[in-house]
């Protein structure tokens, strides 16, 4: 381990109790260092470009510059010298109106987010957390929740283009042609993978659904290096139909899926939220939920 390494090892640690060590970085990203006081800052820099018409491009930029700051003990001074040093590498790169650097860092930590901000970043997608907790209400006796199967398809299908269309304004999502194909698969997908999913009837009425599955931190995945070793329960998909929310529906949708998820052995649950949606973080917030990890975005990318 590098002394840069183990000194952002040491920050986190006293940062927030649930942060994991630095993960080992992919072969592929490209190194950047800087110097700012007389310490050492390092980062790795990461480009995706995403195709037209597939699933990751429903969910933001189809170009992205990622950064992965480890600024060790220069702390936010050594992390403006690594943005500003980034900006100055992507002089002169074309970067159209699709495109984005994102850098994900610490909830907790309000220097960097004061820096982040001060460099034209967005927060724009928070990783949430949840211990296991007792049972919850179960809401009002009008909402009926049961495991969705192959005859929900096309309800579940809407439901999500419905969430997914209102996360547009307000979250990580862009419309783009062909999406109902997109989420009929995944939905399909869903149902025949990981089988945890639930569909919410109010008075027989499709009124929600909660996609969810079990995930352990591995190289390679969206958590490697983001949560602790461990069995983990993901939410990955709240949604309830617009003419039905305020009436329970989250809320009885939850605590069919915590009661599913939180099996022996199984150290919490996560989920990803927007902290510009008007209603998710207040939901989340009241189910237990608390921001581990925020995900920060410049759009366009810099030029």
């Amino acid at each position: 381990m590098s002394t840069l390494e183990a000194q952002q090892n040491a920050r986190f640690a006293a940062l927030d109790p649930l942060l994991p060590p630095i993960a080992p970085p992919p072969a592929a990203n490209e190194p950047l260092v800087v110097s700012t006081g007389g310490r050492k800052a390092g980062g790795l820099l990461t480009h995706v470009v995403h195709a037209p018409g597939s699933w990751p491009a429903l969910w933001g930029p189809l170009e992205i510059h990622d950064l992965t700051p480890v600024p060790g003990d220069s702390g936010a001074a050594g992390l403006a010298a690594l943005l500003d040093a980034w900006r100055e590498r992507l002089r002169g790169t074309p970067a159209g109106p699709d495109s984005g650097c994102t850098v994900t860092w610490p909830s907790r930590d309000a220097e960097a987010s004061a820096v982040l901000l001060a460099h034209g970043f967005a927060p724009l997608t928070c990783l949430a957390v949840r211990p296991p907790a007792p049972p919850e209400d179960a809401g009002p006796a009008r909402v009926a929740v049961r495991r969705a199967g192959d005859g929900d398809v096309e309800a579940l299908t809407g439901l999500r283009l419905a969430e997914w269309h209102y996360t547009s304004m307000v979250g990580t999502a862009v419309r783009r042609p062909g999406a109902r194909a997109l989420f009929h698969a995944e939905v399909v997908r869903s149902l025949r993978f990981s089988g945890l999913v639930w569909l919410a009837e109010a008075d027989g009425v499709p009124a929600g659904l909660a996609a969810c599955a079990l995930a352990s931190p591995a190289p390679g995945d969206s958590i490697h290096g983001r949560l602790p070793p461990g069995r983990w329960g993901y939410v990955d998909t709240l949604s309830v139909a617009p003419e039905a929310r305020g009436g329970g529906v989250g809320r009885a949708l939850m605590a069919a899926a915590h009661g599913e998820l939180l099996r022996p052995g199984v150290r919490g649950t996560f989920l990803f939220y927007h902290p510009a949606n008007p209603l998710s973080p207040v939901f989340w917030h009241r189910q237990g939920y608390r921001p581990l990890w925020t995900m920060w975005i410049r759009r366009p990318a810099w030029s």
